[in-house]
């Protein structure tokens, strides 16, 4: 049965109607900004006035490189990029512990009482940010991002809305990754870098890399560091799966190292 078809038997409301047009044109936009702007407009029904789409970040990294769009109000991204407001936002926090979507009240009790958090939540509804919803994804670039949106009041979303609206992120999301995968990324790593990650990830201290490669153990070490840095990656299990998802390395590649006896 066609979206159409469904549509043409009357079971669905205008604003459900509304969401299955945004899924049939959604690969028909030439830029991201304009299918996100059209996301935005069709979520507007359910309450919502802003959005952003993002990696979330791992360990010490910082959030504002990680995002894909941003459409929250300009003088509160400001601030929370500038507080690292990211480490105590019981919101972003929530998505590490469940990986589902969820309306921003219902994070946990544990995240609200994080030292800032309650700032957090007031400053937000001080910016026209009352409340919201995430729907954490995984991407491509990131090992784990989400789109976000929030409204000024606060939301009771049924969950035929919570379908509907993770429905419409997540197909925003894969045509994201098709429009993205037509233009091939330029490579960050550097050969040697390459090298260095691969023989790392099999297991092989700096010491063992510098005498396999013939480049002092510092030098190793000096590699590692910008690995992490380019990926933007904690450890190396985290910059292995990033340079996985971003065509650093290959699967073959990773097999080969990991098979490697010498």
């Amino acid at each position: 049965m066609t979206m159409s078809s469904v549509r043409s038997g009357g079971m669905m409301s205008t604003q459900e109607t509304a969401v299955f047009e945004f899924i049939e044109r959604a690969d028909t936009h030439a830029q991201i900004d304009d299918l996100l702007d059209d996301l935005l407009q069709v979520v507007a029904t359910y309450g919502f006035q802003h959005m952003i789409y993002t990696g979330l970040p791992v360990g010490d990294n910082k959030i504002e490189p990680l995002v894909k769009s941003n459409r929250l109000p300009q003088d509160w991204w400001q601030r929370y990029v500038e507080l690292d407001y990211s480490r105590s936002d019981p919101v972003c926090q929530q998505v590490f512990a469940t990986v589902k979507p969820f309306v921003w009240h219902e994070a946990g009790e544990h995240f609200a009482h994080l030292e800032g958090a309650a700032r957090i939540v007031g400053e937000a509804n001080e910016h026209g940010l009352a409340d919201g919803y995430i729907v954490p994804m995984f991407s491509q670039d990131e090992w784990l991002s989400a789109i976000s949106f929030g409204g000024s009041n606060r939301l009771e979303l049924n969950n035929r809305e919570r379908g509907a609206i993770n429905l419409m992120a997540i197909y925003a999301s894969s045509a994201i990754e098709r429009h993205q995968r037509r233009r091939p990324s330029p490579k960050r790593l550097s050969e040697r870098e390459r090298e260095v990650l691969l023989w790392t990830s099999a297991g092989k201290s700096c010491w063992d890399v510098s005498i396999i490669l013939g480049i002092s153990e510092q030098t190793v070490r000096y590699h590692t560091a910008q690995i992490r840095h380019k990926l933007n990656a904690n450890n190396t299990t985290h910059a292995v799966v990033r340079a996985l998802q971003q065509g650093e390395i290959n699967l073959g590649q990773l097999s080969e190292s990991l098979g490697d006896t010498h």
